[in-house]
């Protein structure tokens, strides 16, 4: 119901931009469920890197005892 509200309120706002054109409501209900869509898929591929990047930052999908794990060394190497 609240996506169905969302569509509505984007081909309004379609519509008002283009100044309240007459005979276009199935272009703007048709683009303001492609932003709708767009908006989704964006969303999903940030979900998606972050929930990646924390996997990676708390030692999830890395074997243990890799070089990242252990500090490097304090001796410099002469």
């Amino acid at each position: 119901m609240e996506r169905d509200q969302d569509q509505r309120d984007r081909a309004y706002k379609i519509w008002e931009d283009e100044g309240r054109p007459h005979g276009k409501h199935d272009e703007h209900w048709r683009r303001a469920e492609e932003q709708h869509e767009q908006a989704d898929h964006e969303a999903a591929e940030v979900t998606e890197v972050n929930q990646r990047a924390s996997d990676k930052f708390n030692g999830k999908g890395k074997p243990k005892g890799s070089p990242t794990d252990r500090p490097p060394s304090t001796v410099a190497p002469d």
